[in-house]
Formats: structure tokens, sequence, C-alpha cells
């Protein structure tokens, strides 16, 4: 069982920091570049991956900014050319929303974070870079850390040994030269002497004890610690209260003339203690006593314990990004494959992560609740309440006690306590739907309470705080009213910190047959499901949808119930009852009936491929992409069909 104490080692912060930003795109780079220097940063350019890597290897830079799509050298072949530098030059890669695969393959090879183009919030792209800068300066202060303390250790043992053996010559002397007794002891005197004043300016914890376990010498500081002289007693006994010899001691092992470094915890006192104990070494060589130095090394395990903290909370956002795309088709309850949406899967992941507040803007009808509950579900919070307030929906004269609550007797009519909206989702998160039709007076009061100022229930003297986050929605220009001032500025910035825009059906209209499917799955259909012709889905996609999602499923639903679509332009045909199975049969290519099934398979896999290609002008990532599968898996089928 270890000594309480404790060792500082202080690692000085650097000054300037250098960025290389790697990418064809000069628009970018000199953007990048333009806001990172008005950061205090110092920045490389280089326009491709050849040229960056020249540039890293004549002057190493503090972080990179890598683009993974570049002519001649993409980005990850940069990170294998620098892989055995990334523990110490962290490099953060820039991709495309469409493009996840990549950016996944990149933290597979040690890139430390990602970002996705278009970069509209630069303040993002700061703080990754710092949060690199940050995360590399932890990992070379630990590695300094345990390299000082090494040395220190090691220098004050050799230290130590030195001064044993000159106090040892010197009783070597007096039994040779007992004419001249009154001399020696002298000199030994001198030598105890400065062991005593090494030892006592010494931080740790120093003892000898013999083959016996019996202490015959404690330091300074161990002996204030221990509050009693211990000379001659047990040393485990009392030292550390134990009946038997300490668990990590290696008392045999340095009686036999070996040196024993141990680390251990300190289950009395909590803390984690580094001990080195060397045998001492009598005149005739034979090992006299054994002698202990015990440094408290806690600050530096607590320093090791954030930073394999920070490794699993990687390794658990890589499992959530992998687990929440692993369908391009969907995320979670949201249905869409599109970029548009992509984008929003993006920011949502990265909102999950956070604890800022989010508003959400979007025309009705585009799901804004289902993504505030995707927030809410992914997040930290996602065990706690999620509670729903339609702003709009609630009258001025009952606002207050909505969100407030109120006690009994407060006014006519409350016959009991009744919590609000806030009590409700303390802990978790309260989304504020439409939150632009807020009055003022409730804007200022609201505001004191996110920020720390608390609320007070109506009828009630005491003031409540409530941890909640809040994640508002609303499909007006918040900007243009709080120019207007009917929406105040100081509310804004408080609740406007992670925007996401989700886009109407009209820009997105390759996920309506997604979003058919799935209205159609959904609805109760018993044994039978039901099945919408394609030409009513083509027509579908020609429709500009102003009630978006909404307006979809309600469609959806009426034709399935009613068979009828009253407002779409759908094309007359020779014959409306075809069954649709036989026409979706005259699309499949004529394929031979005595052939293997993997054959077949393989035959309408080319036709079908060869079909996209030609309808897409060969526009490969579009076609992949309507596959839901990447480029280069198209590629090597384009390959193995001979297209």
């Amino acid at each position: 069982m270890p000594l309480p104490g404790s060792a500082t080692v202080t690692v000085e912060q650097s000054g300037n920091r250098r960025v290389l930003i790697i990418d064809d795109e000069d628009i970018i780079r000199d953007s990048v570049s333009t806001y990172l220097e008005d950061s205090g940063f110092t920045v490389d350019q280089a326009g491709d991956g050849e040229e960056g890597l020249a540039r890293f290897d004549a002057q190493p830079p503090d972080v990179v900014l890598l683009d993974l799509r570049m002519p001649r050298m993409d980005g990850l072949e940069v990170l294998e050319a620098i892989a055995g530098q990334l523990d110490r030059v962290p490099v953060i890669v820039v991709t495309g929303a469409g493009v996840l695969q990549d950016a996944v393959a990149a933290l597979r090879l040690g890139a430390f974070d990602y970002v996705t183009k278009p970069i509209v919030d630069m303040a993002v792209l700061e703080h990754a870079v710092n949060r690199a800068l940050e995360h590399t300066r932890l990992l070379e202060e630990n590695r300094r850390y345990q390299a000082h303390l090494e040395d220190e250790i090691r220098s004050r043992t050799q230290d130590l040994h030195a001064r044993t053996e000159e106090l040892l010559a010197a009783n070597t002397e007096l039994k040779k030269e007992m004419a001249i007794r009154e001399k020696t002891a002298a000199a030994l005197k001198q030598s105890e002497a400065r062991l005593t004043e090494i030892v006592s300016i010494f931080e740790g914890f120093i003892y000898t004890c013999d083959a016996g376990f019996r202490l015959d010498f404690v330091n300074r500081k161990l002996a204030d610690h221990v509050g009693a002289d211990v000379a001659g007693r047990i040393c485990h006994l009392a030292l550390y209260g134990l009946a038997e010899p300490c668990p990590w001691c290696r008392h045999s092992d340095v009686f036999v003339g070996q040196t024993a470094h141990t680390e251990f915890y300190n289950e009395k006192d909590g803390r984690w203690y580094d001990a080195v104990q060397a045998p001492v070494f009598g005149g005739e060589g034979q090992v006299r006593n054994l002698q202990a130095v015990v440094l408290d090394i806690t600050d530096r395990k607590a320093t090791e314990d954030w930073l394999r903290q920070r490794e699993a909370q990687l390794a658990e956002k890589a499992r959530r990004l992998k687990s929440n795309m692993r369908t391009a088709s969907r995320f979670g309850n949201i249905i869409g494959k599109s970029r548009p949406m992509q984008t929003v899967y993006e920011n949502i992941l990265k909102a999950a992560e956070s604890n800022a507040h989010v508003i959400i803007y979007g025309e009705s009808g585009t799901g804004k609740e289902m993504v505030a509950k995707t927030i809410h579900d992914l997040s930290d919070r996602g065990s706690r309440d999620f509670v729903t307030v339609h702003c709009g929906a609630i009258p001025d004269n009952l606002i207050e006690s909505e969100f407030f609550g109120y006690r009994k007797g407060a006014f006519t009519g409350a016959d009991q306590d009744k919590s609000g909206y806030l009590e409700a989702a303390d802990g978790g998160t309260l989304f504020m739907d439409e939150v632009g039709e807020l009055n003022l007076t409730m804007q200022v009061k609201l505001l004191r309470a996110i920020e720390g100022g608390g609320y007070t229930p109506i009828g009630s003297s005491s003031v409540r705080q409530a941890d909640i986050r809040i994640v508002a929605a609303t499909h007006r220009n918040l900007r243009s009213s709080v120019a207007s001032g009917r929406f105040r500025r100081d509310f804004y910035y408080r609740i406007h910190v992670l925007p996401i825009h989700l886009p109407p059906l009209r820009s997105r209209k390759a996920d309506i047959p997604l979003l058919v499917n799935h209205f159609v799955s959904d609805f109760p259909h018993g044994d039978r499901l039901p099945v919408i012709p394609q030409r009513i889905i083509a027509a579908m996609q020609r429709y500009d949808w102003p009630g978006n999602v909404r307006e979809l499923q309600n469609t959806v639903h009426r034709y399935i119930t009613l068979g009828e679509i009253d407002f779409l332009d759908l094309p007359q045909t020779s014959d409306d009852n075809i069954d649709e199975a036989a026409t979706e049969s005259a699309r499949l290519p004529s394929i031979p009936c005595n052939q293997p099934l993997s054959d077949a398979i393989s035959a309408f896999e080319k036709d079908y491929i060869a079909r996209l290609l030609k309808e897409n002008q060969w526009h490969r990532s579009r076609v992949a992409e309507l596959l839901g599968i990447d480029r280069r898996t198209l590629f090597r089928k384009i390959k193995t069909h001979g297209l």
C-alpha cells in the first residue's frame, strides 16, 4: 500500500501554431486560410497531395487540413504517406457530404476528425483545429511527464546509491585506520549531512528496512506524514496498518540483489504511486537493507485516464456514424438519401454530440419535430424526456403558466399544483415548435431561465433551476423578425447556436419513391400490401408539394383509401387497369429460364446497371447513389460486366 504525496509537472503552452491546408480548390484554401490567420494561426497552402507532402516534409505543421478528393494523389494516399507521424501531427480531413465512406476510411487510417463541404460555419472548423491541437498537446505533455518522472527517479536513486557508497567507504576506512578514528568520524558525519540534505529536499517518501521488514530509516517528509517515530517497527504495520507484507512489495527480489519498479493504487487514500525498491549493500557485498523511494503519480494517471476516455468517445462517435449511415435510404426514422438530406444527417450527428441549443429552419411539413427527436435520441440526454411545445397554439394569458407551472391557489381554478414544460424537460430536451410565435415578454423570461437565472412558478416565491437543452423550430426568417423588433436579439443569439436547415420536398424529389414506399408500408393494409403504380409515383415527382412531406403522406393515404388523386398531372394510358406487376415485368430483361440462379441474377444486374448509366448520361456518382452503393463498388461491377 502506498503513501500519499504529490509531484506536479508543469508543461508550458506553445506559441503560434502552424496549419497546412492541402486542397485543390483555391477558393476553399484562401477562405479557410484567411479565417484561421485572423484567429492567430500561421497557415501554409498546397494545391494537391504531392505538393502537400513536400511542404509537410520541409517544415512539419502542427495540424493538417486535408481534402480527400484531389488529382494525382488523393487524401487517403497522403494519409498513408504520413501515417508514422499522425501521433504528433493530427489530420482533419475535408470531404463532401455525400462521400462519408471516404471520411470513415480516413479515420481508420488515423485521421483525428473530419468536416464536410461546404464549410458553412468556419467556427466549427476552428473548433475542430483547436480540439486537435489540445489532443496533441495532452499526448505530448504526458510523454514529457513520463520522461521527466523516470529521469527524476533515476537521478535521485543514483545519487542515493552514490551517497550510500560514500558512507560505506567511510566505514571501511574507519575499521582499517583506527588510529585516525576522529578524522574518519568527521568525514562520516559530513557524508551523512550531505545525504540528509538530499533526502530532505526530495518530494517523495524514502525509507529503509532490513530482511525482517523492520524499519531503520524514514525521511523527514514520511515521518511528518506518519506523525510518530516508527524506527525499529515493522514497515507494513507501522506505515500501512497491514498485518501482512504489502501486495506490491518486491522484498524477496531486492534481497537477492535486484532493483524493482512498481506502480500501484492505494485504496486507502485513492491515489496512484510509483515505487522503486533497491538493495543497499554491506561491506562484504551482501544486501543489508531494502531502500524504497515512493512518488505520487496520480496526476499522470489522471491524464492517462482522460486520454483513454477521449479515445473511447471518438470510438463511440465512429460507431454512431457507422450505425446510423448503414443504410443510404434512411437515418433513424427520417427517410431520404438525396444530397440535401445527407447534409441534414451530418448536422444531426454534430448536434447530437454537442449540448448547445439548436434551431431548425424549414417549411411546414418538412419534419422538423422528427429531426428534433432524432437529435435528442442520439444525444447524451436520450434517456431523459423529450418535451414538445407548440408555441403558436398557447394563448398569451396562459403561456407563462404552461412553461413555468403554478401552485395551488395561485389564481381562480388553480385547485392543485401543476408542473410546467421546463420542469418536465429537466435533464432532457425542450422542443419549441414555431418559436417565432413567442411574445417578447415570454422571450425575456425564458432567456433568464436558460442563462442560469432560474424561473419562478406562478404563486410560488422560490426560484427553480432547470437543466434543459432547447431545440427550436420555425418556418419564419428569424433574422427579419429581429430586424423588425418582433423577436429579441439576445434570445435569438442564445438559441441560434447550431442551425439546421431542412430542404423542402420539391428540392429533393429523388426521395419521393422512398417516402411513398415507407408510407405504403406503414399504412394499415391487412394481408395484402397496397401498390401504387409507377405512373402515379412519376406524377408525384413532377408536383412541387407545397405541403411537403406531410402533404405527400396524406396524399398516399388518400390514394390507398379512395384510389384517386385529383391534383396530379397523370399521363393517359390506353388501359389504366393494366396489372402493375405485368408492367414491371415488361421492364425486366429477357432472361432464359434454363440457367442457374446466379447467372440470372448477374444478367439482371448487368442490364439494370447499364440502363441506369444510360439514363443518367454515365454520371457514375449519381448512379452509385441511386443503387445505394459507393463509387468503387460501381466501378468494380462495371468492369466485371464489361460495360
